[in-house]
């Protein structure tokens, strides 16, 4: 019996292209046999995933083979962990596929909070309460959130320009470090939002030393993240804390706290990966040691800038005036919490770190000069 589609072929007029179309027609509506042949390809059927009290987590999915997560990834296709590959798929040519190379335990759980604790400065920042400020402090203000967005700007750079060479097989890192390039983009976005928001706007360019050293890291991402982490990220995260304590109205310090837990996302990551890779390549220890020794003397550099000192001892001291007074100190207390930190987490990891490498702009902040 023909078709609707077919019967209105045969009223169409008789011309070549009509019957060209009539053909084309019947052609479509030819439906082939079944194979099925796919319907047994599964590596393990039957597995049932439960939701848990935090709901259907990424992690409660890495269960029987699921959770098989090798040392190295062989498979150099898109093809997801657990899936059957295809014969002849072309491969992508990842280079990072070993598991020492990028994983994290906690980055299954990292992913998860990050989606459930989004947030959106255009509507979650109570912008009204920022009140006009003595011009001192505001350019002071401004200067700083001009720095902190170049420095959102590099995490979305160096994240994605790593990400997209990690093997598919340890897709909950992958994943993780999606979120956390758009929290760079968040945080861009806001600081620069609270450059222009009380009559301000952008100060100066910062002089970017540490940038390039982030940027032009080619080791490899562990390599990269000993920069992200334990010289950025720890000296960032300081800085935050001090900036939120020492805020001039609402929007100040809530921004600050959302972006504070967005970095410590990040810094939990790279620090538990920078754990995981020395524990398995004994090497690495001494490898992140010269990288943390030529990231002494470039955070120095950008350090002995006076530019973000000055504009950070106006904003704990409350003007020029006070940053004479106190704001100086309060800075230099900021900068000794760093290095300590710093240092905490360089034995934790076994790297221990000693001033007398340092260059004299980080080694008067080190604990064994205080």
């Amino acid at each position: 019996m023909a078709t609707k589609a077919v019967k209105a072929a045969k009223k169409t007029k008789s011309t070549p292209q009509a019957a060209q179309v009539t053909r084309a027609a019947g052609d479509e509506l030819e439906i082939p046999e079944p194979r099925l042949n796919w319907m047994n390809k599964s590596r393990q059927w039957g597995v049932r995933v439960k939701p848990g009290k935090k709901g259907m987590t990424l992690g409660s999915l890495n269960v029987g083979i699921y959770a098989e997560i090798p040392m190295v990834w062989e498979d150099e296709t898109r093809n997801p962990r657990g899936a059957i590959g295809r014969v002849g798929v072309p491969p992508v040519g990842y280079a990072i596929r070993h598991k020492t190379g990028l994983w994290a335990d906690s980055a299954a759980d990292l992913y998860e909070e990050s989606i459930q604790r989004r947030w959106a400065p255009a509507t979650d920042v109570p912008w009204e309460t920022i009140a006009p400020l003595p011009d001192d402090v505001e350019r002071a203000v401004c200067q700083i959130c001009t720095e902190l967005s170049q420095y959102a700007n590099v995490d979305i750079e160096a994240i994605t320009s790593w990400q997209h060479q990690m093997a598919y097989g340890y897709h909950e890192v992958k994943q993780y470090l999606a979120t956390a390039s758009f929290d760079g983009a968040r945080h861009y976005e806001v600081f620069r939002k609270r450059a222009l928001a009380n009559g301000g706007g952008l100060g100066l360019e910062t002089s970017g030393q540490a940038n390039r050293m982030i940027l032009e890291s080619q080791g490899g991402w562990s390599e990269a993240l000993v920069y992200l982490v334990l010289v950025r990220g720890l000296h960032l995260m300081t800085m935050y804390r001090y900036l939120e304590r020492y805020a001039k109205n609402d929007a100040e310090r809530v921004i600050y706290q959302n972006v504070m837990q967005d970095k410590a996302r990040f810094v939990t990551y790279g620090l538990d990966h920078l754990k995981f890779a020395t524990a398995h390549v004994s090497e690495k220890k001494d490898i992140f040691a010269t990288l943390l020794a030529i990231g002494d003397r470039i955070l120095g550099r950008d350090l002995d800038d006076p530019v973000q000192r000055e504009a950070l001892a106006i904003i704990f001291g409350n003007g020029i005036k006070g940053a004479k007074k106190h704001g100086m100190e309060i800075y230099n207390r900021m900068m000794r919490d760093f290095l300590a930190w710093h240092t905490e987490c360089c034995d934790w990891l076994d790297i221990p770190r000693s001033s007398a490498t340092m260059p004299d702009s980080l080694k008067q902040y080190h604990p064994d000069e205080n």
